[in-house]
């Protein structure tokens, strides 16, 4: 009867109190972005999108999987879908970094449904998912020089920096490359008055593979041998022999910068 009565007592303090309505409760929360890319419930290869946005973002999520291709079903109320979906696969290819830097083209087709317009896009890519995985995050381009000397020390043939600041313009991209490029081959040093050291007198002009070779062993060019012509570029670079530097995409805000040190 006592053990009775005390809890009696105890419901009543909680109950006068508030306590128990507080210990009762249970409240929950969901947020929903105004603009959120998500993958259909009945299909999880389908992406949705509701604006123009919605659809670049749902590309490169495809992109960031390095996937083949996917379906984006487009909704809202936009008037011409498809001409929606040709600009968003122009914009992800062109003018975003990752898109700049991994693929050669996408190719794509749509059909309107009822409710909503379908995209399916298939991607070529020009890079490779581990050279997709290899791209290093950096906050800005300051860091570019350690990454750059790190790769060295791993021996790779190529640093791909993904900037999420681009807080130096192109020139200085260029500049620090240069230094970094000059500590792993060091110029040649000048005399007090600026000239060559005495034994690398006359050898500066001459060709790397007649430098220093005796007289009688020196090969003589054939008169009618045709002049070296240049390489053609596969795109957009910039030399720092023997390195070469790639903007992605190649404009005034690249978001990718890419230093090939060495190629077969």
């Amino acid at each position: 009867m006592k053990k009775a009565f005390t809890i009696y007592l105890l419901a009543l303090c909680l109950t006068l109190s508030g306590c128990g309505d507080r210990l009762l409760e249970r409240s929950y929360s969901s947020v929903t972005p105004h603009s959120a890319v998500f993958r259909e419930t009945e299909d999880a290869d389908t992406l949705r999108a509701e604006n123009y946005q919605d659809l670049v973002n749902a590309l490169l999520i495809l992109l960031g999987e390095h996937s083949e291709g996917g379906v984006v079903r487009i909704y809202g109320d936009a008037p011409n879908k498809a001409e929606l979906a040709e600009n968003a696969c122009v914009e992800v290819q062109k003018e975003t970094p990752v898109g700049a830097y991994l693929l050669d083209y996408i190719t794509y087709d749509g059909k309107a449904e009822s409710g909503y317009y379908e995209l399916t896009a298939r991607f070529g890519y020009r890079r490779t998912a581990e050279e997709q995985a290899a791209i290093v995050n950096a906050t800005s381009t300051e860091a570019l020089p350690d990454l750059l000397r790190a790769a060295i020390d791993e021996g790779r043939d190529a640093a791909a920096i993904r900037v999420g600041y681009f807080g130096t313009d192109r020139n200085g991209v260029l500049e620090m490359v240069r230094a970094v490029h000059d500590e792993v081959y060091p110029p040649e040093e000048l005399t007090e008055d600026g000239e060559l050291p005495a034994e690398q007198e006359g050898a500066e002009n001459e060709p790397p593979e007649l430098a220093g070779l005796p007289p009688e062993t020196e090969p003589t060019p054939a008169e009618d041998a045709p002049p070296d012509l240049p390489a053609e570029p596969d795109g957009p670079m910039y030399d720092i022999a023997p390195w070469e530097v790639l903007f992605y995409p190649d404009n005034a805000q690249p978001g990718i910068v890419e230093v090939v040190l060495y190629r077969e």
